[in-house]
């Protein structure tokens, strides 16, 4: 959310070059409105984050100053010199006459000042402004004032406009809670175009960075949870550890107060500034020790580094179902990442569905989390502690996945393993074996699986005897299986039997606003710390993601392999800076049936004969079932709900403002 800020210079001349310069660096984090000192509309406020003035050694600012900005804290802009014509001045021996030419006396004198101290004092100097009088020198000098040098000069020498001092830059950085514009590339590149009295200034700003990238780096190294505290009680580091141990996001954790440890061993560590220990009691439950050791410069007291030891380990190895082989569910509903209507809405189906005992088809594009969501379901069901097994139907040979689903006996085939094979079908007894990409089973496994559903029995390949078995089935695919139906591709008695309770799961592109949450849960995940700017979370935003979750998890893995702090536009990957959003035409929404039918309810609700026949005469050939899953899609993603009996469906809140959208 881009930050207000007012900017009152002495003459409006300025104000261009000034905005200019303050964009430059800032970016998008901010929108300046600029005034003169005489304009009244400079003194009325509404909301800005800071004030700024270049008109602060003006002959009246210390009247407006007490008259409009009492109240105000207000930030001085210090105008420097640029760097790149200076050296012109070298060519000329000393004791040269040189008019300096300004808007007012004050600016003249300043901007000689500013020369002398750049190391051109051997050259006489003399102010120029409008209305004064003096000699009739030749050689001129302005910094950007080009139409008040008087006409008797034959040579000028513009130095261009003076920039912002690079210490406003960091007061106003600070100010705006955004410090991490000091990090930037667009920050360097304008520090380095001036000459700068404060440059001693920008110096220890990157040396206390780059002091401070060393030190979380060397937090991140060690396995053992940490957590800096600083003297006010606020989190101002900790590594990814700690952040595992406390169960929250290192983003979440970091300038929190810090709530868990006693206010008496933080007092005890401050006045006694002594290491010092004790056993408390984390927000989990569980028992940790902390060892807190003092950071001071003299007898200061800066804060603490809190060293976190659990001091008991959840044990997980007296759960029933031990012998899994690896087959668990690794994912809880707790592990989606999202607040959407859409991605809320198909958590909340998919914890209803958990509690039954029917065959459950995921449908979704590619990426969009089907496995997360399958992992999940079986965690929250009274399967929980018995085998998850999955398997991708796809990445099999026919003859290979039919017999890893249901095993094989000795000397069945060619290449058979001594003593066969147990089947994926029987490890998941009890519990719930995952099909993932089920389109992809040939059809005489399909037959066979459809056996399995119905009679609850199995038998291996090259068997004869029958296993009955206890198992759920979950499936998911990433094709439309009633055009597979249609096309004799998929077997429509097994489509029926595994799609008892269908969950389909909304692409990322219409869950815009959880791409960033994402991104923040995967920088956790793979131990990154880079700030987004503005300008770069609204490129990531409008972008497609046609492969969903999984691209914005690579695209946050390139991000970080980077090694950059502050990501820039210009870091994203190519695919993400060369999309376009296709312009949505009337004849593309006219062609879209969700469009459409999200515009018939926003008139009020319909049922489902009311909306095929309005469909008919717009020229779309919709059967029932296409707009009945249609009508469920729309519910599904929290768009329209479906009344009871002859009630129809009518548009949600969320419903009007996605037609909005597409509108």
């Amino acid at each position: 959310m881009k930050q207000l800020i007012k900017l009152i210079v002495e003459t409006k001349s300025s104000i261009p070059d000034l905005v200019s310069q303050l964009n430059s660096v800032f970016g998008d984090a901010i929108t300046v409105l600029a005034f003169s000192m005489d304009d009244p509309a400079a003194y009325r406020f509404s909301g800005e984050s800071a004030i700024l003035t270049s008109a602060i050694a003006a002959a009246d600012f210390p009247e407006v100053k007490a008259q409009h900005l009492q109240d105000h804290t207000v930030i001085p802009v210090n105008l420097v010199l640029r760097r790149e014509h200076l050296s012109r001045l070298n060519n000329y021996p000393k004791g040269t006459p040189v008019l300096v030419v300004n808007v007012t006396k004050f600016m003249a004198e300043e901007t000689i000042a500013q020369l002398c101290q750049a190391g051109y004092g051997h050259l006489a100097f003399t102010p120029w402004y409008p209305g004064c009088e003096g000699p009739e020198i030749s050689l001129a000098v302005t910094p950007g004032e080009t139409a008040r040098v008087p006409s008797f000069v034959t040579e000028c020498i513009d130095l261009g406009p003076r920039l912002i001092d690079i210490m406003s830059i960091v007061e106003l950085a600070e100010t705006l809670n955004c410090s991490y514009i000091v990090n930037t590339r667009r920050f360097y590149e304008f520090f380095e175009q001036q000459y700068s009295l404060s440059a001693g200034v920008s110096i220890l700003v990157q040396e206390n960075q780059r002091l401070t990238q060393r030190l979380s780096a060397l937090t991140q190294m060690t396995d053992m949870p940490l957590i800096g505290i600083s003297s006010n009680r606020q989190i101002f580091d900790c590594n990814f550890a700690a952040a595992k141990l406390l169960n929250i996001s290192r983003g979440q954790l970091l300038l929190r107060e810090l709530t868990f440890l006693p206010e008496d061993l933080l007092t005890s560590c401050e006045t006694q500034q002594i290491p010092v220990s004790r056993q408390v009691t984390l927000p989990s439950g569980d028992l940790c020790t902390v060892h807190l050791t003092p950071i001071t410069r003299g007898n200061h007291y800066l804060g603490a580094y809190a060293a976190l030891t659990p001091s008991r380990q959840k044990d997980h190895s007296t759960a029933p179902y031990t012998d899994r082989k690896g087959h668990v569910a690794k994912y809880r509903f707790s592990d989606i990442c999202g607040t959407s209507p859409q991605i809320r809405q198909a958590v909340e189906l998919a914890q209803k569905m958990a509690r039954t005992e029917s065959s459950i088809l995921i449908t979704g594009e590619s990426g969009t989390g089907k496995e997360l969501f399958a992992h999940a379901i079986h965690n929250n069901s009274s399967r929980a502690e018995a085998p998850f097994v999955a398997i991708n139907c796809a990445a099999l040979a026919d003859n290979l996945l039919e017999s890893e689903l249901f095993g094989y006996e000795e000397g069945a085939f060619t290449g058979a393993r001594k003593g066969g094979k147990t089947g994926l079908l029987e490890l998941a007894n009890a519990g719930t074996i995952f099909l993932d990409e089920i389109e992809g089973m040939a059809p005489s496994t399909q037959l066979k699986l459809l056996r399995v559903i119905q009679e609850r029995e199995i038998m291996r390949v090259g068997g004869d005897r029958i296993i009955p078995i206890d198992v759920r089935i979950i499936s998911a695919s990433n094709q439309d299986l009633s055009a597979m139906m249609q096309a004799g591709k998929f077997r429509d008695d097994l489509f029926y039997r595994v799609s008892t309770l269908p969950l389909n799961l909304p692409p990322l592109r219409q869950r815009s606003q959880d791409i960033l949450p994402l991104i923040e849960e995967f920088k956790d995940v793979l131990h990154l710390t880079f700030v987004l700017t503005n300008e770069t979370k609204r490129l990531l935003q409008q972008y497609s993601w046609p492969g969903n979750i999984r691209e914005l998890r690579n695209c946050v893995e390139y991000l970080g392999c980077q090694n950059l702090p502050v990501i820039e536009p210009e870091n994203l990957p190519h695919t993400i800076l060369s999309f376009t959003p296709a312009p949505q035409s009337v004849h593309a929404e006219l062609r879209s049936v969700q469009t459409e039918l999200l515009r018939v309810l926003s008139t009020g609700s319909c049922g489902r004969k009311q909306l095929q026949t309005h469909l008919s005469q717009l020229g779309f050939a919709v059967t029932e079932s296409q707009l009945r899953r249609e009508l469920e899609q729309l519910k599904a993603t929290g768009w329209i709900d479906s009344g009871v009996g002859r009630g129809g469906s009518k548009l949600t809140e969320t419903g009007l403002q996605e037609l909005k959208n597409r509108l």
